[in-house]
């Protein structure tokens, strides 16, 4: 049997995992799994499956394709009902950003009410967004790939969570953003692996007094290592920290891939 560190993947429909489970598994039907990859581990991750029967050998092709070597298949039918355990609770193997993932309580401190708003630009699939969601923000996700969008309705329901979800194209359009950061007055904007400058002045100009903004984005040394190369798209040094120096610096590190790249912490304060 797995240990409690051992991804284990539960591939049978809702309604067979709540009624029992092996402890610790995490339930992505079948059916649905292929807008679900990004809720897995990264590639090469050794993983547990539990299946029905009928289903091993699509579960086999399906994660050999993706390239997820198998370590445990464990057949539903097969399992001991003493081995498992009933309710809806499922691990979550996602990760936000780090600076999310490391730093929410921090940012939670310097949030003003229960349910403060929070604006991620560039949200993609929406691992931040519902991130931000389980921990009791109300998010308004914003991106113009409508695909991207769609995986994302789809995310927030699994995690039972409500996520506002914007198709606008920030660049093309910025006047629309200003617009909805005056409406809405977001006490957190949030911008991952995204960069571009013009909406950082946007900030500046319209967040109120006590909103936050929080950047994790690359600098200009990881095109020694890989993508992003355009030095549009790359931070430098320093840059956040003075761009933003009248604001109260609440975080300003970096963090490094295990490929070597680096990426900003950056978290600011309107005062």
């Amino acid at each position: 049997m797995s240990n409690a560190n051992s991804p284990i993947i539960d591939l049978r429909t809702a309604d067979e995992y709540i009624s029992g489970h092996l402890v610790h598994a995490t339930n992505i039907p079948l059916a649905e799994i292929d807008q679900c990859w990004h809720e897995l581990p990264p590639k090469q991750t050794p993983l547990d499956l539990c299946v029905n029967q009928n289903d091993l050998q699509q579960a086999e092709q399906l994660f050999s394709s993706q390239h997820y070597p198998i370590n445990n298949i464990f057949i539903a039918q097969q399992l001991d009902q003493s081995q498992l355990q009933q309710g809806t609770e499922s691990r979550r193997l996602w990760l936000a950003n780090p600076l999310l993932e490391q730093h929410i309580d921090r940012i939670k401190t310097h949030t003003r009410t229960k349910q403060p708003i929070a604006f991620d630009i560039g949200c993609g699939s929406g691992r931040d967004s519902v991130f931000l969601a389980i921990h009791g923000f109300q998010v308004k996700a914003i991106d113009n790939n409508h695909l991207a969008l769609q995986r994302l309705t789809h995310f927030a329901k699994r995690w039972s969570v409500e996520v506002d979800q914007i198709a606008l194209d920030c660049e093309a359009d910025p006047d629309t953003l200003a617009d909805l950061i005056k409406k809405h007055s977001p006490q957190l904007i949030i911008q991952s692996r995204y960069l571009h400058r013009p909406l950082l002045d946007i900030y500046r100009e319209h967040l109120p007094s006590g909103s936050m903004i929080a950047v994790h984005t690359f600098f200009k040394e990881a095109a020694k290592f890989g993508k992003p190369r355009n030095p549009t798209f790359l931070l430098e040094r320093n840059e956040l920290a003075e761009k933003f120096h009248d604001w109260i610096i609440l975080l300003d590190e970096v963090y490094s891939l295990n490929d070597g790249r680096p990426l900003s912490l950056f978290l600011a304060k309107n005062p």
